[in-house]
């Protein structure tokens, strides 16, 4: 039986404007799995996800990475962007979950955005534990930050629901035994929650 659920938080809780905001960055668009590869391989992104580098840090490696004959403030103000408000159905989701369930999040983020999300909305009480790559200096879809999870939560693989929107996430945690569903939406997790043995969400 499921006892914890972990769910990530860009794609799946907050609305994210990746394609449009990285696109502007970058002067291209990119299709949605090639954009998850491109920002976990990044040495820019890695390091400052990774909690190795700063946001100013970041920036400067940032444009260099990518050649962006952009300035630093613009670089910072459009990532700062890709973050937006929780999906709908967010805060009722966790509300109806938190009763039977652990929740915890585990995302791949960094100070800039969790500093903005963590100042403007309040759902992060409503979560038992915070997993963040930048404070546990390692990334999804890297099997050493499920082990750390696991271990930190004391739980079985078996016993964990993970929740992303990333497909090589996914297949990373399933490989360590975690069920792990790729969504989109509060309402797929719900819609897959209440399938699960003994469970009632109303």
């Amino acid at each position: 039986m499921i006892k914890h659920i972990l769910l990530d938080m860009g794609g799946v809780l907050i609305d994210l404007q990746w394609q449009d905001r990285v696109g502007k960055l970058l002067g291209r668009s990119l299709p949605i799995d090639e954009l998850h590869h491109l920002w976990v391989s990044a040495p820019s992104t890695v390091d400052f996800e990774s909690g190795r580098t700063d946001f100013d840090q970041f920036t400067a490696a940032f444009i260099q990475d990518f050649d962006l004959a952009l300035p630093p403030d613009i670089v910072q103000h459009e990532f700062l962007e890709i973050v937006q408000a929780p999906l709908p159905g967010c805060e009722a989701m966790l509300s109806a979950l938190k009763p039977q369930y652990h929740l915890s999040l585990l995302s791949n983020t960094n100070p800039a955005h969790f500093g903005k999300l963590r100042d403007r909305y309040d759902f992060f009480e409503t979560l038992d534990r915070l997993f963040l790559s930048y404070e546990i200096g390692v990334m999804k879809p890297s099997s050493a930050i499920f082990d750390h999870v696991l271990k930190e939560l004391s739980a079985a693989p078996d016993k964990v629901a993970f929740f992303d929107d990333g497909a090589r996430n996914v297949e990373s945690a399933k490989a360590l035994g975690i069920q792990a569903y790729r969504v989109d939406s509060p309402a797929e997790i719900m819609a897959i929650v209440e399938t699960f043995s003994g469970a009632s969400t109303t």
